[in-house]
């Protein structure tokens, strides 16, 4: 063999492996673009509801018949658009949320907190008399966001002109206990006399209220 055949060779030899090489350096390169690491590649992280501002968080209007979302500024908002009826057509709501009662528990089972927010509405500039809705908003944090789940209220008649008010005692897989303080015929809107335990059963993505245990009498005493 010659010196000619013998740099040939050794060049027919160099381009094989730079094939290899490139070819190998592309697929990698190619792959990296079409799989991104880390978070980028992964779904939003659940929303820590613990950390939420809840005074200054924003939550559904549907329990005060509010067409919009309604944004809280120290836990209330004033003056809210509504459909409730009071001295006047689509009376504005003063709202209230109760910041300081959430509760927190994992009833989805998921391995992450929801929180339980209870929301009172009365007409703007009412006393006791003029308030329309009470209810516990249900919060979910899985997807990254603020979820509203349902909101519980109260399965008693309402004897009185405030409505029944609702509080959470319990919250586990599956279900949620409240303390419904509701009003008998007859009593003072300071004071709601009936009493009673109801258990919500959490199930394929629904709310629903069990029998309630307690008393259940709207008779004035």
């Amino acid at each position: 063999m010659n010196a000619a055949q013998v740099r040939k060779g050794a060049l027919v030899a160099l381009a094989g492996v730079l094939a290899v090489v490139v070819g190998a350096l592309g697929y990698r390169w190619l792959h990296d673009r079409a799989t991104p690491h880390g978070e980028a590649s992964s779904a939003p992280g659940a929303l820590d509801l613990r950390a939420v501002d809840w005074p200054s968080s924003t939550i559904p209007g549907s329990l005060c018949r509010s067409p919009t979302p309604i944004r809280l500024h120290g836990g209330t908002a004033a003056n809210v658009p509504s459909a409730f009826d009071g001295p006047e057509e689509n009376m504005p709501q003063d709202v209230a949320a109760y910041t300081e009662k959430i509760t927190y528990g994992d009833i989805t089972g998921d391995g992450h907190d929801e929180a339980a927010l209870p929301v009172l509405c009365a007409n703007h500039n009412s006393t006791a008399a003029g308030q329309r809705a009470m209810g516990i908003m249900l919060f979910d944090g899985t997807h990254g966001r603020m979820e509203l789940l349902g909101t519980l209220t109260s399965r008693q008649p309402r004897g009185g002109e405030p409505p029944n008010f609702l509080e959470i005692k319990r919250m586990s897989p599956g279900k949620i206990t409240v303390e419904d303080r509701y009003y008998r015929l007859g009593d003072a809107n300071c004071c709601p006399s009936g009493h009673t335990t109801q258990t919500w059963t959490y199930h394929s993505g629904r709310l629903s209220a069990d029998a309630p245990t307690g008393e259940n009498n709207l008779r004035a005493p």
